[in-house]
């Protein structure tokens, strides 16, 4: 049965491949909100006359000042639809992301502690891919909360030197908002 899956699977991609756009991957750069900086991929697939399109947008941060380091992740997953050309033009994207963040922290009154933040969350953008071997993307929408999204603070009391747990509901602020985001890449 395993091997009649992978050889169903690999039939599918060579025979989607062959039918795919001219240059359906693409590669680049994307700045802008939720994601901040990071990377983004794309794959234009031969399905619905080539106007549907997988897309991962990747982004990591770390910065350290003294003893405190904080660390920022976004990954995003979804689609895309190209509404007039296949593979570029305007298109609408509906994805789930997902931001991760951690403050660690050592100071000689406060002690020392972690915080942690995992916020889920679903994306409706529209966007424009402008260019074919290069290109630039602008998109905007609006980004929902979703699922289970917390925050977890973990610190050393300094006064009793036992360690406290706390979790929290997400602030309303962080319950979603404006999308904004501006790439560009290369496809090939």
């Amino acid at each position: 049965m395993k091997k009649i899956i992978i050889s169903s699977l690999f039939y599918l991609i060579l025979n989607a491949t062959s039918y795919a756009q001219e240059k359906p991957v693409r590669i680049g750069l994307k700045f802008g909100i939720p994601n901040v900086a990071g990377l983004s991929l794309e794959y234009a697939t031969p399905l619905i006359d080539n106007k549907l399109a997988a897309a991962i947008d990747f982004s990591s941060i770390s910065i350290s000042a003294g003893e405190t380091k904080v660390s920022f992740s976004y990954i995003e997953a979804g689609g895309n639809y190209y509404f007039i050309n296949d593979g570029k033009g305007l298109y609408g994207n509906i994805s789930f992301g997902r931001i991760g963040s951690k403050v660690e922290y050592e100071d000689a009154v406060l002690g020392s502690g972690e915080g942690k933040a995992g916020i889920n969350l679903i994306n409706l953008k529209i966007g424009g891919k402008f260019g074919n071997g290069f290109y630039f993307r602008p998109e905007i929408g609006f980004a929902a909360l979703a699922g289970n999204s917390e925050i977890e603070v973990e610190y050393t009391d300094p006064f009793t030197n036992n360690i406290v747990v706390e979790k929290e509901e997400i602030p309303g602020f962080l319950s979603g908002g404006p999308v904004f985001n501006v790439g560009f890449g290369v496809a090939f």
